[in-house]
């Protein structure tokens, strides 16, 4: 028989009677701690449930139906079905007349009448919800004014969420403070947690009075997006102190778990020689999303992972929240209000979309090396034009973009696998830095190495992927292609039949540039632009039409046009280096910006 547990607002198992017997007597579970039988039996006490097993108290039966007036309940062991009109009868011991068998007449008291069920912007208004106010919620992503912060109860006896469940702390606007102004429950409590007046979804408080960005990751099943996210992570924690003396760390580890866990399974394994492999991203589920009941339906909403960034400057701190959505969840048809997974694609100071090489069927065949067992035993087939266009239309949707309207969200094209199709490129990542430093050892981002690569890749897409660099570069007014390696090398097969990486050999290539350039684009981080004095130069003519920069192209003198995120960098095409023209000084955009 399987048990499960509710223990740190978390629902752990299937745990055997025994196992939580040792759990017990080890101090990782409380007699008070709340248990139950199989996924749909009735939480209760562990104390309870231990008196139950051992015969010294019969089980509760559960409710079938109730129309108002009669309700219909079934005996816990054989399943036979009573009715009754009584209520009082709630908790009486009842003898079964099929098994015979004592059990506890469960709750038969009215149901509470549902409440009117009111439209979307109607909610709105009662929490105060505004187009301009100062806090977005991470989860449902809604703006709301600081007053209408709710918190959450602190006493034990107060626990009951209309929006959550019963097991999570009651949600409250404050009324009374103490003398260090914090918020007191009803019973007198200082509460410091706050939640989303709207989802009633736990908020770190720093949203109150921090900026905040959000960076969504798009791509294909399979594409290797929360490989790529821990990766990132991973190297950001270095990086960013390193280079750049900024601080990155985790808001709210309990945000963060999933993650964490990833990270903790591919850089700090106790096994490191051993093949480990990562979950797919589920559409939905525990540590992927929250369930919320909203006006009366039940709603999915994906789970944010919020750090702190604070530069070096000693400025105040930026909110840094990362989305990482099932690639199922970019196919035509799944966007709905009940399931608003990628609905934070609207409000990104970034879009990274992973594009992978290995489904691709062209390039599967064509590009990728046979030896990784990605392309040799377990091919996958995706049009991933088809997930790009998708996303915008949702874009479109989400933002009221209409037409031939272009998307003011820098889109960063993240190649994955490079590992898989290197030898495509004439630049060797390796032995190329995204980086440039001064003499006192300051680093910056170096612009024209990044721009001559994602030229360099462009140019790789177009040949094997020319509809999918039209479709971003028709929509997005900047786009950038950022190869990366999550691993350095090929995956492998592990003992289980599942493809993963062996932990001692990750040896991450660019996974941190495409984040790198959003930061340097908020100007959270140095850019250096200056051009690097090269032996090859040639002349470029080239002039700047329709917000596009347009050229010949030196080696197949097709008409090229470049989105003006290239304008005044240095490109290399077939060994000669050559300078775009920079934007006017009159153009609207802001020069000195990246993308413009």
């Amino acid at each position: 028989m399987a048990f499960f547990i509710f223990r740190d607002n978390v629902e752990l198992g299937p745990l055997e009677l025994s196992e939580l017997e040792n759990m017990l007597r080890d101090g990782k579970v409380m007699p008070e701690t709340l248990v139950r039988r199989d996924t749909s039996g009735t939480w209760c006490k562990f104390c309870d449930l231990l008196k139950r097993e051992a015969g010294k108290s019969p089980l509760t039966g559960t409710v079938r139906s109730d129309n108002g007036k009669e309700v219909s309940f079934l005996c816990p062991y054989c399943k036979q079905a009573y009715a009754s009109e009584d209520r009082t009868l709630s908790g009486q011991t009842a003898v079964c007349t099929g098994c015979q068998k004592e059990f506890i007449i469960p709750d038969l008291a009215l149901p509470k009448a549902p409440d009117e069920v009111l439209p979307d912007q109607l909610i709105d208004a009662e929490i105060g919800q505004s187009e301009d106010g100062s806090i977005l919620c991470p989860h449902c992503w809604k703006s709301f004014d600081p007053d209408k912060m709710l918190y959450l109860s602190v006493h034990p006896s107060l626990f009951g969420d209309p929006m959550l469940g019963e097991f999570e702390p009651t949600r409250f606007s404050p009324t009374v403070y103490n003398t260090l102004g914090q918020p007191l429950d009803a019973r007198g409590l200082a509460a410091t947690e706050t939640a989303c007046p709207r989802c009633h979804l736990r908020i770190p408080s720093s949203f109150i009075d921090l900026p905040s960005h959000c960076f969504s990751i798009a791509g294909a099943i399979s594409s290797g997006k929360s490989y790529f996210l821990t990766c990132m992570i991973h190297r950001l924690r270095t990086s960013l102190p390193q280079k750049f003396g900024a601080t990155f760390s985790d808001l709210d580890p309990r945000l963060n778990d999933t993650l964490n866990h990833y990270e903790k399974q591919l850089f700090m394994s106790l096994e490191p020689d051993k093949v480990t492999a990562l979950p797919a991203t589920q559409i939905s589920g525990d540590g992927i999303s929250d369930k919320v009941l909203m006006n009366q339906v039940e709603i999915e909403l994906p789970k944010p992972f919020c750090f702190e960034f604070r530069p070096e400057n000693g400025e105040k701190s930026e909110n840094l929240i990362f989305y990482d959505n099932s690639g199922e969840m970019f196919t035509p048809g799944r966007d709905e209000w009940v399931n608003q997974a990628t609905f934070h694609l609207g409000h990104s100071s970034g879009i990274m979309f992973l594009f992978d090489p290995s489904n691709d069927a062209t390039m599967l065949h064509q590009v990728c090396d046979p030896a990784d067992p990605q392309v040799s035993e377990k091919p996958r087939v995706v049009d991933q034009n088809i997930l790009l266009s998708e996303m915008i239309s949702r874009i479109k949707r989400h933002t009221n973009v209409t037409g031939a309207g272009e998307c003011e969200i820098p889109l960063i094209v993240v190649v994955g696998k490079y590992d898989l199709w290197r030898n495509k490129i004439d630049r060797d990542l390796e032995k190329i830095s995204p980086f440039s430093s001064n003499v006192e050892g300051r680093f910056a981002v170096d612009l024209n190495a990044i721009a001559d690569v994602s030229f360099a890749v462009r140019e790789f897409m177009m040949q094997y992927a020319p509809e999918f660099v039209s479709t971003a570069e028709s929509f997005f007014k900047s786009v950038y292609f950022v190869p990366v390696s999550n691993f350095g090398g090929h995956a492998k097969m592990g003992d289980d039949g599942m493809i993963g990486v062996v932990p001692g050999a990750i040896r991450s290539i660019w996974v941190d540039v495409p984040l790198l350039l959003l930061l340097a684009n908020l100007e959270l981080i140095d850019v250096d632009r200056k051009h690097k004095q090269l032996a090859a130069t040639g002349v470029l003519s080239a002039k700047i039409e329709n917000q596009r920069i347009v050229f010949r192209h030196p080696q197949t003198g097709i008409a090229t046009r470049l989105p003006l995120n290239y304008a005044g960098l240095q490109i290399g095409i077939n060994g000669m280096y050559y300078t775009l023209p920079a934007v006017a000084n009159t153009d609207v955009r802001k020069v000195d910006n990246i993308w413009a």
